[in-house]
């Protein structure tokens, strides 16, 4: 009675791991980062980097929950990694927790530009062709290239929180101001705001911030087998052409 009583015992604990479900907290940075992560709501996620964890993470071994932060509150809670096997996206270009473990392969590569109204049209070759001007900037994010200059007052700044508003500064100060993106960003949120780019000029702006490769970004604690899947998946992606398709997508 008891030697079947543990066997069954047994049986349930096998059973149990087997069926074992790990959790990934996917952080999605709220209202900033589309068209890398674009939500309606709290159910109802979807963009570049989205689609690629989904994917991912697609088998039953994984449930993906995702979190939906500001942009500093955010990294805050990066910062302290009280949150097990956290994934988002991140850069080596990039300061802090968002560069401490990234996937081997990149996801894409990123290039930034000036968005500017029709009466600016010029070429830049460096940050002192913006001095005297104003740049409009997303709030919370970082500007390597421009910091410098605009902690010694050469550029001026506006610190925005969303692209809408960021439209909208331009829009006012006309040959005053620019605002700096990336590229893809900028074009995702024209359309979203059903805005004609030729209402604008867009100027390549890689001879201020260099291009840089955009990487899914890791807890430094993360479990080593959900590392191991992630980079053994991400290269899958990119060799069947996904990337490519989910980026052509957005």
């Amino acid at each position: 009675m008891c030697a079947t009583k543990g066997m069954l015992v047994s049986l349930l604990f096998w059973s149990v791991n087997v069926n074992a479900v790990t959790e990934i907290n996917y952080m999605v940075i709220q209202d900033q980062a589309q068209p890398f992560q674009n939500h309606l709501n709290k159910k109802k996620h979807s963009g570049i980097i989205t689609d690629i964890v989904n994917k991912i993470f697609a088998s039953d071994e994984y449930s993906v929950k995702i979190h939906t932060l500001p942009f500093n509150r955010m990294i805050r809670m990066l910062e302290k990694d009280d949150i097990k096997n956290w994934i988002t996206f991140g850069s080596p270009s990039w300061p802090g927790v968002q560069s401490a473990n990234l996937s081997k392969l990149p996801v894409f590569n990123v290039q930034h530009s000036l968005l500017t109204s029709t009466q600016q049209d010029f070429d830049i070759n460096s940050a002192q062709d913006l001095f005297g001007k104003t740049v409009v900037l997303l709030h919370g994010f970082d500007y390597p290239g421009l910091e410098q200059h605009i902690a010694r007052q050469n550029i001026k700044s506006i610190k925005v929180k969303t692209y809408k508003s960021a439209f909208k500064v331009v829009n006012r100060l006309k040959e005053k101001a620019g605002f700096v993106e990336m590229d893809v960003r900028i074009k995702y949120n024209l359309k979203k705001e059903k805005i004609s780019s030729k209402d604008y000029n867009l100027h390549n702006f890689s001879k201020v911030i260099a291009d840089y490769d955009l990487h899914l970004a890791m807890s430094p604690n993360i479990n080593k087998e959900v590392q191991k899947h992630l980079e053994t998946e991400l290269q899958n992606l990119h060799i069947s052409g996904s990337i490519k398709n989910i980026i052509k997508a957005y």
